[in-house]
């Protein structure tokens, strides 16, 4: 049986993981396609798809077209621009990465915390400008420094505890903080069996000292940080979001700065991306900005884009792929598609 794989989103210089599919009579189409129209018009007859679907509009029209696919296999963690009930009713798996920059993220997770516990923004700043050196008085730590806390006697509050919350729980409590989480799909034995105390949102805001955000944008979650919740945090509270733009309330985030509800913000994803020249958070001192690079490093970024052709293999051969995001369809996909068929 010969197969047609469409890659949406094919990059030059990148190993899509061509060499995975030369056993299969498989012939691979590869292009740049960012509309719908033109996604329409190159996969329409394929067998499996691969592209971004935290950013590609895989909506209802697409998928509706998609007689014969089996699987759209994600180059991403966010599946935000999928429609996941439409590719459920038309019978199609939808995949993601869930596992590729899990270091990553929870790394530059701990490096804004750390940065911006030890004001490090604002004390680079005077050290350049100025010339300061904290051994010479008490003065410019007063000015500049205070107040700076130690790791050890303070609580990370993580909003999302998967795969990447949880990295970052086990490299936080690596320098002693304390760490509690809230996440309603995650039982609390595992929480705890991690070291993580399981707590609701409000007593997550109302006792931490850092909070980190790491959930998926989904309806649900779309501006679950919004003024009432920054109003309950501490003063001397910093705000981490590594997830997605969409999922604070940006404008609420900048009263909140602006008004002193909170000590300051690491910020890697916006709403706008990339973030506008004339967003407020560009000129605050207390605001560090990563420009949603937190995914990457050399190692994650093979992975990214060589991980969704093994998940179309396991589809071709009639396997339900290991990363599916829509495990309702799997019983129906596997009569159709199954390896007994």
């Amino acid at each position: 049986m010969s197969f047609k794989v469409v890659h949406t989103y094919a990059l030059t210089g990148v190993d899509h993981g061509e060499v995975l599919i030369k056993s299969l009579d498989a012939t691979l189409i590869k292009g740049m396609w960012l509309k719908v129209d033109d996604i329409i018009r190159n996969t329409r007859d394929a067998d499996a798809v691969i592209g971004v679907i935290s950013r590609q509009p895989f909506n209802r029209r697409v998928l509706e077209t998609l007689a014969n696919c089996r699987i759209i296999a994600g180059i991403a963690i966010g599946f935000e621009a999928v429609d996941l009930a439409a590719a459920t009713e038309f019978g199609i798996a939808i995949t993601n990465v869930p596992d590729y920059c899990m270091d990553e993220v929870s790394g530059l997770a701990m490096g804004l915390m750390l940065a911006l516990g030890h004001k490090m923004p604002q004390i680079d700043k005077a050290v350049r400008e100025r010339q300061v050196n904290f051994t010479g008085g008490r003065q410019a730590i007063e000015e500049i420094g205070y107040p700076i806390f130690r790791m050890r006697d303070q609580t990370l509050g993580i909003v999302g505890l998967g795969k990447i919350g949880t990295a970052t729980a086990l490299k936080a409590q690596g320098l002693g903080l304390t760490v509690t989480a809230y996440d309603p799909y995650v039982l609390a034995g595992v929480m705890e069996s991690h070291g993580v105390r399981p707590v609701g949102l409000e007593t997550l805001l109302r006792e931490s000292d850092f909070i980190s955000l790491h959930t998926p944008l989904t309806p649900e979650t779309h501006n679950m940080i919004s003024y009432e919740e920054f109003k309950k945090m501490k003063p001397t509270c910093y705000f981490i979001n590594t997830a997605r733009g969409k999922c604070v309330d940006e404008p609420a985030l900048i009263k909140a700065l602006e008004k002193g509800l909170i000590a300051g913000a690491g910020i890697d994803v916006t709403v706008e991306e990339p973030i506008a020249a004339d967003n407020p958070l560009i000129e605050m001192p207390n605001v560090i900005l990563t420009g949603h690079s937190a995914f990457y490093s050399t190692t994650s970024d093979s992975e990214l884009f060589f991980k969704p052709m093994t998940q179309v293999v396991m589809a071709l051969k009639g396997e339900w792929p290991l990363y599916g995001l829509n495990p309702e369809v799997k019983e129906m996909w596997l009569k159709r598609w199954g390896k007994e068929t």
